[in-house]
This record gives structure tokens, C-alpha cells and sequence, in this order.
């Protein structure tokens, strides 16, 4: 099975990247694509479940429905700490990881789609 992994590496509602993240894993997930999604710098910014922004563009849930369909995800544990981010706020299903978790998703995977500044 073909496999990518998407970095994310901007915060969730300053740009759009998450956005297209999301999409973008939903729609490989869809063609039988395996996922994996690494959240890098202020990208950790979206694990934190305590996120409750208005109407639907409230990314820790669409985060929280993508896991549940099978999407590994990962934050950089480093990059959380620094933002006040523990694992106890992380969304349900998602990883506190590190550098060693991001390069191992790059090796195991076919393609890197990276989303930054």
C-alpha cells in the first residue's frame, strides 16, 4: 500500500495549512492510501483538544475524526513542551513524538507533502 507523510509545520489558524493537510489526508485515506501526519513547530498548536473554536472549522475535531479513520498522527513532543502543550491535552489517539518519530515516517513513506511557511 502506498503510504505519505504530511508535515505540518504552521499554527492552525494563522495559516491555512492544516486545512489542506486535512483534506489532503481524507482524500488518500478515501483512494487507499495509508497516512501519516507529523505536526512540527507552531503545527502542534492542533493536537491541543482544549481547542473549541465556533462553527465547523473546528480543526482538534476534524484532527480528532481523521485518527479515528486510521490517520497516524504525531506531534513533535519538544515543540509542544515549549508551547505550554502537555499529552494530556493532546487529542484523543494522537502521539507526543520526536525528530527520531518524524524521520522514521519519512523513511517508511512513498511521498513527503510539507506544508510551512
Amino acid at each position: 500500500m502506498a503510504k505519505i507523510c504530511i508535515l505540518v509545520q504552521t499554527g492552525p489558524y494563522t495559516y491555512e495549512n492544516l486545512d489542506t493537510a486535512l483534506a489532503l489526508a481524507r482524500s488518500a485515506k478515501g483512494a487507499g492510501v495509508s497516512v501519516a501526519l507529523f505536526l512540527y513547530v507552531d503545527g502542534v498548536i492542533s493536537v491541543n483538544s482544549k481547542i473549541d473554536s465556533p462553527g465547523e472549522r473546528n480543526l482538534s475535531r476534524l484532527l480528532s475524526d481523521l485518527i479515528q479513520e486510521g490517520v497516524e498522527v504525531s506531534a513533535c513532543g519538544a515543540c509542544s513542551k515549549f508551547r505550554g502543550i502537555t499529552k494530556q491535552l493532546y487529542v484523543d489517539g494522537a502521539n507526543m513524538g520526536s525528530i527520531v518519530d518524524m524521520a522514521e515516517m519519512l523513511e517508511n513513506a512513498d511521498a513527503l507533502v510539507s506544508l510551512g511557511f
